[in-house]
C-alpha cells in the first residue's frame, strides 16, 4: 500500500469523508489514522533534501503516536545546487536520524518506536526522467534485498 502527500495528509477515500452540507468540517481523516487498523509493515520514505530531517522526524513521531511500528526508513538522495556545488543531503539526513534514534533509544519505553540502525537505508538519486529505472535498481540490488529481508522479519 503506497500513500502520497504525507502521513498526516487527508485521505479522500476515508470512510468518514462526507460531503459538506453547510457544516464547519468536511469530515476527513488522516492517512495515518485510516490505515492504522490494517497492521501492515511500514517502510517510510524520508525526505533526502535540505531540511528534510524535520519533516521526516515529524512524520515518524505522528506514526509512532498512533502505534505504528516502522520497520524501515529509506532516504533517496536529493541534490541541491548551491553556487554550482552539488550537495547530497540524503545520507546526512540518514545519519542525523541514526543519531536521533540512538539518543531516543536510551529513553524510550515503547519498543514500536525503536528502529534498528541497519533499517535506515540511503539510496542514490533517481535518474532524470525519462531514463528507465532498471540500471538504478540493479545498482542498488543489495539495499532492496535488505529491505525485503526487514519486511519478512516484520511479518513474523
Amino acid at each position: 500500500l503506497e500513500t502520497a502527500g504525507g502521513v498526516l495528509s487527508p485521505s479522500s477515500s476515508s470512510p468518514q469523508n462526507k460531503p459538506s452540507l453547510g457544516n464547519e468540517f468536511w469530515g476527513w481523516s488522516t492517512q495515518a489514522d485510516l490505515y492504522s487498523s490494517l497492521g501492515l509493515p511500514v517502510v517510510f520514505v524520508g525526505d533526502g533534501r535540505l531540511g528534510g530531517i524535520s519533516v521526516t522526524l515529524s512524520s515518524l513521531e505522528a506514526l509512532w503516536s498512533r502505534g505504528y511500528k516502522v520497520d524501515a526508513i529509506v532516504f533517496i538522495e536529493g541534490k541541491t545546487e548551491e553556487d554550482g556545488t552539488e550537495i547530497n543531503f540524503g545520507e546526512g539526513n540518514a545519519e542525523a536520524l541514526r543519531e536521533y534514534m540512538s539518543m531516543r533509544g536510551e529513553n524510550e519505553q515503547s519498543s514500536h518506536c525503536l528502529i534498528d540502525q541497519e533499517a535506515i537505508v540511503c539510496l542514490p538519486e533517481l535518474p532524470p526522467m525519462p531514463v528507465p529505472l532498471d540500471t538504478w535498481y540493479e545498482n542498488n540490488h543489495g539495499s532492496f534485498i535488505r529491505l525485503h529481508n526487514l519486511l519478512n522479519q516484520a511479518k513474523k
